[in-house]
């Protein structure tokens, strides 16, 4: 995702919760479980010298990701961390209180339960549940019922995700008994948050029971149980999907329209295509839900209902269209894609990049070239660049001259185009730019492109012998190296695999990730124990080398067979509590559907950490999760981190 980093930059603290107040007391009494921090030994002068300082730094302003860094620290040091975190409560700070909530909590030791079981006697609201939130972190067993039970249930964490979510998903398929236990018991608001968390949890064990509560006399009931099957994704449920498209309540309707969609159910796609008349708010769903399940019926149906859109529908129908995958898409999206629209023209772009075959390739050919809006064309370039399409090459000259005729600088996305174009484009293009380059005075701009120009000559000097550019490796230039490393992906010869594992450590950690990014590509058993190294040994895991990192869990997603590669992406995800995530969906991946019930397990990780940037993760493992139930392969393009 491009907004990723924007993004996280707007999300607010990880860990922010409620500062304490005078607030009223929560609402029952625990009998004491005799635990006590009494029982842990105090910490070594070292370590306390160490912590105090974590706590001191944490006492001052931070970034998200700063205090994200001091809370593992403080989570990794364990039990000894839990007499400090205690004495921190007792000093009142707004600012730590909460933090220290969290990290008593996260650390896993029973032991703080007594701890956070007196602090929620003075608590109520978000704080209350904050507590509660990190006694099931703790392993209290009664903080789910307490949260269900309370008149907080539906107090929203991020992004809309309850905090009986936060709570039930951290106790994982543990949570589900309890959750059904109590859901007949409860009112009505905590119903839905109970009924929400079914969902989160995607654990099929509920399946049966939301089949039979699916069809409860209220409206509401109904609702959210088809809303938690979709989670879920069991085939079993599409039946009861389609009988609910014709519910006579609007609002279940909505539910049964989207839900026939996560469960991409192909026989709901008539009934779909009909609902396409439903009013406005309604055929939202129905239009996302078309694209999910895909085909040809599909995909016709969307094409046609475009021209009919209203405006605030034509970017979901665009972005629809292109989920489908299938060819009967492109006509529309190729027109949609040469219309002035700054907004509407790249999302149409990247629905074309979707679709395989010739005539989508054409209309993105046409749209690098003939595109009325500037984004769009630089959208399409972009996607013949990855597919290294030589047709698009007089596209990206004339988007790279324009760009510096009309701003006298080059953007990012024009600086990967230079990047990338050297690997397919005709000895011409190296001409091209040499001679853009006298038209240029700035002289970042003048390297540039005298490096693009290099490329394409160097690419046809040396060409597909690899021996020259492994060579390259060690005499190159940053920028001929850099080269080289994607030349060799490309060529795909297992004899580059040793030369590139040794080159890892001698590029800068920035640079670095293009080096299992090409080992991906050669897809040789040889880069296997190298890739694995980079996930499970400790010398790698530092945050420079997260991408590095991720990189490798991809690269094996993409080749990697057998069951010991699926063990040690298991053991690289558990090893650092969820915090490296591409390593569980690579393991998803490689293990198919008879790793669903692991990976329903592992997630719980996930929401052992709060942010907007975990809900995300969350729900693209419980995508992945739907996939694999749906009976269809992860692609090995998804194992990726959104953020």
């Amino acid at each position: 995702m491009r907004a990723s980093r924007a993004l996280l930059l707007l999300v607010g603290a990880a860990f922010v919760l409620v500062s304490p107040g005078d607030l009223t007391p929560a609402q029952e009494s625990v009998p004491d479980s005799g635990l006590s921090i009494d029982s842990i030994p105090p910490p070594s002068p070292a370590v306390t010298r160490r912590l105090s300082s974590l706590l001191t730094r944490m006492r001052q302003p931070q970034t998200p990701m700063e205090r994200e860094a001091i809370l593992d620290q403080l989570i990794s040091a364990g039990p000894e961390a839990i007499p400090l975190l205690a004495a921190e409560l007792e000093s009142k700070n707004r600012r730590t209180w909460p933090l220290a909530i969290y990290a008593l909590g996260a650390i896993g030791d029973e032991r703080a339960i007594p701890l956070l079981r007196e602090q929620a006697e003075r608590q109520s609201g978000h704080a209350y549940m904050d507590i509660l939130y990190a006694l099931a972190l703790a392993g209290d067993p009664r903080a789910l019922p307490e949260a269900l039970r309370s008149t907080h249930a539906t107090i929203t964490f991020s992004q809309g995700t309850t905090a009986v979510d936060y709570i039930a998903g951290a106790l994982g398929p543990d949570a589900v008994p309890v959750l059904i236990r109590e859901i007949p018991r409860r009112a009505e608001k905590a119903r839905v948050a109970a009924l929400g968390a079914l969902g989160t949890i995607a654990d099929s064990s509920a399946v049966a029971f939301l089949l039979e509560w699916s069809t409860r006399p209220e409206a509401l009931d109904r609702r959210f149980a088809l809303m938690a099957l979709a989670r879920i994704g069991d085939p079993r449920a599409r039946e009861r999907m389609r009988s609910a498209l014709r519910d006579e309540d609007p609002q279940v309707r909505q539910a049964a329209f989207e839900g026939a969609g996560y469960l991409r159910d192909e026989d709901a796609v008539p009934a779909l295509i009909q609902a396409l008349q439903q009013p406005v708010p309604l055929r939202r769903g129905v239009i996302w839900s078309l694209g999910l399940i895909g085909g040809e019926q599909a995909a016709s149906a969307l094409a046609k209902f475009l021209a009919r859109a209203e405006p605030s529908e034509q970017r979901i129908v665009l972005e629809a269209m292109g989920r489908t995958r299938h060819p009967a898409a492109t006509t529309a999206l190729r027109q949609a894609a040469l219309q002035p629209d700054q907004v509407l023209g790249p999302i149409a772009v990247r629905s074309l990049a979707e679709i395989e075959g010739d005539a989508a390739q054409d209309a993105l050919l046409q749209a690098c070239t003939e595109g009325s809006s500037h984004a769009a064309r630089m959208e399409a370039a972009l996607k013949l660049v990855d597919r290294r399409d030589p047709r698009a090459v007089p596209c990206v000259s004339q988007i790279v001259r324009g760009e510096i005729e009309r701003h006298r600088g080059l953007s990012p996305e024009s600086g990967e185009l230079l990047k990338q174009i050297p690997l397919f484009a005709t000895p011409g293009a190296s001409e091209s730019l040499t001679r853009l380059v006298e038209e240029v005075s700035a002289p970042a701009i003048q390297f540039r492109l005298r490096a693009a120009a290099h490329g394409i000559r160097l690419v046809h000097e040396l060409g597909t012998e690899v021996d020259p550019w492994i060579e390259l490796l060690n005499q190159g230039t940053s920028e001929e190296v850099d080269l080289a490393i994607l030349r060799l992906g490309e060529l795909r010869d297992p004899s580059a695999v040793e030369p590139l594992c040794r080159l890892f450590g001698r590029i800068e950690p920035e640079r670095a990730h293009s080096i299992p990014r090409a080992l991906g590509e050669i897809g040789s058993d040889r880069a296997t124990p190298f890739l694995i190294s980079l996930l499970i040994e400790d010398i790698y895991r530092v945050p420079s080398l997260d991408r590095v990192r991720s990189e490798a869990a991809r690269a094996l997603a993409r080749f990697a067979k057998g069951a010991h590669v699926a063990h040690e992406l298991e053991a690289a995800y558990l090893a650092e509590r969820g915090r490296l995530f591409a390593p569980l969906l690579a393991y998803a991946r490689l293990r198919g559907p008879d790793g669903i019930a692991r990976v329903v397990e592992f997630k719980r990780l996930l929401l052992r950490r709060r942010g907007e940037y975990q809900v995300v993760r969350h729900e693209k493992v419980n995508w992945a999760i739907r996939m694999l139930r749906a009976g269809h392969e992860i692609p090995w393009e998804e194992v990726l981190d959104p953020f």
